[in-house]
């Protein structure tokens, strides 16, 4: 991956208390962007990112979404880690709550981000979303629907926000992981190889490379990783 910097450009987090946020929140800042980390509760300060500054907002919740927008300047970018995942299941034993929550939690979060995100951005003429989508979605055996269908409504967001935004200095792009190594995926497999498990500090350089300036001619992607 090429090395990219942003200058001080202004960028957006969501998810950013979580695992796989924070390394991009902090592959950003690093990189040299202007890092606002969002989730719905502030990190305590002892996970507290040094260079990056943190909003609250419930990334479910629209009009706090909506609000946090029109609260400042349009950002370069925003990059979206907010999900949650739900076991395997069979269709005939499918949890219908479980499967609105998934949607709720995967899709309807990234179609809110994006649609805000769209509306601040285009009057600016430029920008980068980056979404997270899942290799459970574009796979038809060994994950649980529920999960599995929220992710791949992401992935169609991606393709359709692309589209809509070509030609307007916009990317809309998505990172696809496996499997990544966080806390809580060891705390659910205890016994795995840990040391094939992608990381979080390699991962981030995917979302940082496709936030750069010089990613433009990249749009509508799903960079698996």
């Amino acid at each position: 991956m090429p090395e990219v910097r942003f200058d001080g450009r202004p960028v957006l987090v969501f998810g950013a208390s979580g695992a796989l946020g924070a390394g991009v929140a902090a592959a950003l800042a690093e990189a040299g962007a202007s890092v606002t980390g969002v989730d719905r509760a502030k990190p305590p300060a002892g996970r507290a990112l040094d260079g990056v500054a943190y909003r609250e907002a419930d990334a479910g919740d629209e009009d706090a979404v909506r609000a946090l927008f029109d609260s400042m300047p349009a950002p370069w970018a925003v990059l979206n880690t907010v999900g949650g995942f739900a076991g395997q299941r069979a269709l005939a034993d499918l949890d219908l709550a479980e499967l609105a929550g998934q949607v709720s939690l995967n899709l309807v979060t990234a179609a809110v981000i994006t649609k805000h995100a769209l509306r601040v951005m285009r009057p600016a003429g430029q920008g980068r979303i980056v979404h997270t989508a899942s290799r459970a979605g574009v796979v038809t055996k060994g994950y649980g629907f529920a999960y599995s269908v929220s992710k791949a409504g992401v992935l169609h967001l991606v393709s359709m926000a692309a589209d809509e935004a070509r030609g307007s200095g916009i990317t809309v792009n998505c990172v696809v992981p496996s499997f990544i190594d966080t806390p809580a995926n060891r705390a659910a497999i205890p016994d795995a190889d840990y040391a094939a498990w992608p990381k979080v500090p390699d991962i981030a350089q995917t979302f940082v490379y496709l936030a750069s300036p010089g990613s433009g001619l990249v749009n509508g992607a799903a960079i698996p990783v």
